[in-house]
C-alpha cells in the first residue's frame, strides 16, 4: 500500500532514544507500510509471489498452498479465487504490521508480545490474525546463498547498504576513522556495496540531494573516503553477492530502524559474524534479538563502541559460528514449519502431521512429487519456475494457466 506518514520515522532513523509513551512509539512504527495496493501501478513490475507451498490434490485430498507477498489484497482483487487455492502471509517491508485486510497471516517482524497485545487492541479487525516473527518468515535460500571456497578472507569489514540516511553511513565512516587512530597497528580497510550502478564520487550530480548529504558527510569525516572504503557500486546478486561475503572477515549494519533487513540474514548464512548497533529496531522487538546467540555482537550506537566491537571480532575469528546459529532457528525449512504450524488447517488435513516437522512430511512429499513432479525439498528450493513469480502480469498469466480459472 506504501502508504502513511514516512516523514514521522525520520526521528528513529539516527536517535536512539525516543521520549514518548512506548504506546505512542507503537503507532509511529504502524504509521507507514511499504505494501503494494492498486494505486501503486509504478510498482506493479516489482509485485513478489513467494510460494512457500504449492496447492495439490492427492490421495482424495484437496490441500490449499501457502504463499507470501507485500500486495496480498492487489492480488486478491486482480484474481478473486485466488483465496479458494492460497493461503496467504502479507508483510509491510518495513518494521510495521502489514494493513493487509485480506491476508490469513501476518509477518509482525519479530516476536514481541508486548507489541501484538497493543496492536490486537488497537485494531480490533485484525484481533484474530496469525502474527509470525521475521525469523520465521525467512525465506532466504540457505544453499543459494552460502559460504563459496575463497583463498583468503581479504574483506576486513563488508557492508552492503544503499547511500541512504537511514543506513547511518557517517557513523560507519566515523568508527572507521576512530578505529585507525585507536589501532594503528591494525589498520582496516570496509568494503562497501552500494546497490548504485552509476554511483561516481567526482560526480554527485546524478545523486539524490539527500544521497548528495550523505556522501558529503562522509568525506567530511574521513577526508578522501577511500583511504578507508572500497566502493562497489553494485554486484550481480546472484552470481557474486556470495562471493563478497565469503571473503569477509566480518559484516556491519549501520541501521537503527528498517524492517527485518536481509543483508543480515545473508551474512549470516555465509558464515559471517554480524556487528549492529543495540538499539536496533529496538522499539519493534522489546526484548527479542536481531540475531542468534554466537552469530555476532552489539555496539552502542557511538563511533568508539562500533571501533570498538569491530576489532573484538576480528582478533576472535574462530569465536562466531554464524551459519550453524542462524540455521537452527531460520532459513527455508524452518520457515516452512513455521507457516504449517500457524494454521490449525494443516495440521488438521495432513496425514501424520507433526508441528514443526511439516517439512519432512511424507505424505506431503509425496504429494508435492505426484503433483509436479519433484520433490517438497525442490519445489521449496526454487527449483520450480513457480516458486517465485516477480510482476503482477507474470503473476496473473502464470496463475491463470497453473490453477486452471
Amino acid at each position: 500500500m506504501a502508504q502513511g506518514n514516512y516523514e514521522i520515522h525520520r526521528q528513529y532513523l539516527s536517535t536512539p532514544q525516543i521520549n514518548k509513551p512506548i504506546e505512542e512509539i507503537y503507532a509511529d512504527l504502524d504509521a507507514y507500510t511499504y505494501e503494494i495496493d492498486e494505486t501503486d501501478s509504478h510498482r506493479f513490475d516489482t509485485v513478489s509471489f513467494y510460494v512457500v507451498l504449492p496447492p495439490v490434490r492427492y490421495d482424495g485430498k484437496f490441500i490449499k498452498g501457502f504463499y507470501y507477498s507485500e500486495s496480498v489484497d492487489l492480488l486478491n482483487k486482480v484474481l478473486p479465487q485466488l483465496s479458494q487455492y492460497f493461503f496467504s502471509q502479507a508483510y509491510s517491508m518495513w518494521c510495521s504490521h502489514p494493513r493487509s485486510k485480506t491476508a490469513d497471516v501476518y509477518s509482525c517482524v519479530y516476536h514481541n508480545p508486548q507489541r501484538t497485545a497493543w496492536f490486537r487492541q488497537t485494531n480490533p479487525d485484525c484481533a484474530n490474525k496469525v502474527l509470525i516473527p521475521w525469523y520465521n518468515s525467512d525465506f532466504l535460500n540457505e544453499y543459494l546463498i552460502a559460504p563459496r571456497p575463497v583463498q583468503q578472507k581479504d574483506i576486513d569489514v563488508l557492508c552492503v547498504a544503499r547511500l541512504s540516511e537511514e543506513k547511518n553511513m557517517p557513523m560507519i565512516a566515523e568508527a572507521l576513522k576512530v578505529y585507525r587512530q585507536k589501532y594503528p597497528g591494525n589498520p582496516i580497510m570496509m568494503t562497501w556495496i552500494m546497490g548504485n550502478k552509476s554511483f561516481n564520487a567526482q560526480n554527485l550530480n546524478h545523486l539524490s540531494p539527500n544521497q548528495q548529504q550523505e556522501w558529503q558527510k562522509i568525506e567530511s569525516i574521513l577526508g578522501n573516503p577511500f583511504d578507508y572504503i572500497k566502493v562497489i557500486p553494485a554486484v550481480d546478486y546472484y552470481q557474486e553477492i556470495s562471493d563478497y561475503y565469503s571473503r569477509a572477515k566480518v559484516y556491519v549494519l549501520g541501521s537503527l530502524i528498517e524492517g527485518k533487513n536481509r543483508s543480515l540474514c545473508e551474512a549470516m548464512s555465509c558464515n559471517v559474524p554480524i556487528i549492529c548497533f543495540r538499539e536496533f529496531n529496538q522499539y519493534a522487538r522489546g526484548q527479542d534479538d536481531v540475531f542468534p546467540e554466537g552469530a555476532g555482537l552489539y555496539a552502542q550506537f557511538e563511533p568508539e563502541s562500533l571501533a570498538d566491537t569491530i576489532h573484538t571480532v576480528l582478533q576472535n575469528p574462530t569465536a562466531f559460528k554464524p551459519r550453524l546459529q542462524y540455521l537452527k532457528y531460520r532459513g527455508r525449512k524452518n520457515f516452512f514449519n513455521a507457516c504449517l504450524d500457524s494454521l490449525p488447517q494443516y495440521q488438521q488435513i495432513i496425514p501424520d502431521y507433526i508441528p514443526g516437522q511439516g517439512f519432512y512430511n511424507l505424505w506431503l512429499d509425496l504429494a508435492v512429487q505426484d503433483n509436479y513432479q519433484m520433490s517438497l525439498d525442490d519445489f521449496l528450493y526454487g527449483r520450480s519456475s513457480k516458486s517465485h513469480i516477480r510482476g503482477l502480469v507474470k503473476i496473473y498469466k502464470t496463475l491463470q494457466e497453473w490453477l486452471q480459472f
